[in-house]
């Protein structure tokens, strides 16, 4: 198989997601596909890429449904300035695999490079959650249905395994995770997040955009650097009474967009990039549906292993935060180093917009082993319905 690299990242500000008050969302007014053409066409604009170079276009998003539906990947391709007349021969693909639905794009498209069928491909992924809210409102619509004959399955537990949040309490419970340690590691999720935008550490990914409001969208607009004990602690739990997850241990309704350039060796010499990283491994995996926070540790075993890898070795891992338990477990379960870990702050702090977390995680990893001069990292999350997906990146 051809080497795959990861030449370059960018994505939008993530804004807070609200439903009922849109007017608190700095995209309200954008469609998401159109957020993620606007990420795209940055990308192409700042690596000089010839969009009809550009050969394969895969896009992750976990509601692909209203106006998230996307035509097969279409519509964002439509929607960009440079590949709407100029890369319309790109082959496209709109990837749900829940909350791996970033990372799924991401494999998509590097193993097309590996098995020497393009040579430039892009993957994406986006969610606008005020616009296409999750969970229950989409079920009363019925818009998402669940067929009737999994509600007699003996060996499923339908209602846990469709509430993410009940999954995060039974993770915690079956691990001995309580509730003062994943407020602990919420309060840190936001102090280092605060810490690398007092840094700078986004600016290099991180796009200034304007919204149709012309209103300048360049901050993420979920860390909360004055949060403290007090505060997360005096919040109810959410899912159980009496549980241990709150909101301020879970991440928020996100909204947001990002993209990654994949390129071959052949590729690199073309444009005589410098890329960010070697991809190195990828790995999935299926897990209770009712444990699902489990799946990002497990795949990162699988990971591991396919790398011919320990965990020792890996000097930076991105474990997406969509509740403080899941990393937290995945800590335990690989004997991590803390200080190796989501270094700049993740989804509880940055927000989780559920198709680009995948592709964030794997651009910000790439981002902070050029920082700290790491050569291995692995970015892994966990996926609604039971699963987990992680990649292995090496820095160049």
């Amino acid at each position: 198989m051809k080497d795959v690299y990861l030449v370059d990242y960018a994505r939008s500000a993530f804004t807070r997601a609200h439903p009922r008050k849109p007017e608190l969302d700095g995209w309200a007014e954008t469609r998401g596909d159109a957020l993620l053409a606007r990420v795209l066409d940055a990308l192409l604009d700042r690596g000089g890429v010839d969009p009809g170079h550009v050969e394969d276009l895969s896009i992750g998003c976990a509601l692909p449904v209203k106006e998230q539906w996307g035509f097969g990947g279409r519509y964002p391709l439509w929607q960009s300035r440079h590949l709407g007349p100029g890369g319309r021969e790109c082959a496209t693909r709109q990837i749900d695999q829940q909350c791996g639905s970033g990372l799924a794009a991401l494999r998509s498209a590097a193993r097309e490079i590996q098995a020497g069928a393009v040579d430039v491909a892009l993957a994406g992924g986006f969610e606008h959650m005020t616009r296409v809210p999750m969970g229950p409102a989409l079920f009363k619509e019925g818009v998402l249905t669940v067929p009737g004959v999994l509600q007699d399955a003996p060996w499923l537990e339908i209602e846990p395994a469709l509430n993410m949040g009940m999954t995060a309490e039974r993770l915690a419970q079956a691990s001995g995770i309580e509730r003062d340690d994943m407020d602990e590691f919420a309060l840190q999720s936001h102090r280092r997040a605060a810490q690398a935008e007092a840094e700078g550490r986004f600016e290099g990914e991180r796009l200034v955009l304007t919204n149709p409001s012309g209103e300048v969208v360049r901050l993420d607009a979920n860390i909360r650097p004055d949060t403290n004990r007090e505060r997360l602690a005096g919040l109810d739990p959410v899912f159980l009474e009496g549980g241990r997850v709150t909101a301020g241990n879970s991440s928020p309704l996100t909204s947001g967009a990002a993209a990654a350039v994949l390129m071959s060796p052949a590729a690199l010499d073309r444009y005589a990039a410098r890329p960010l990283a070697r991809v190195v491994a990828f790995a999935d995996v299926g897990v209770a549906p009712e444990g699902m926070g489990a799946g990002a540790a497990k795949a990162a075993e699988q990971a591991l292993s396919r790398a011919g890898l320990d965990a020792s070795q890996i000097e930076a891992w991105e474990i997406n935060e969509a509740f403080a338990v899941v990393p937290l477990h995945a800590m335990r379960q690989l004997r991590l180093d803390p200080a190796r870990v989501n270094v700049w702050g993740g989804a509880l702090a940055l927000g989780h917009p559920l198709g680009a977390t995948g592709v964030r995680l794997a651009g910000t990893l790439a981002r902070i082993l050029a920082s700290r001069g790491g050569r291995f990292g692995c970015a892994t999350a966990c996926v609604g319905g039971g699963q987990g997906i992680a990649v292995i990146l090496e820095r160049i």
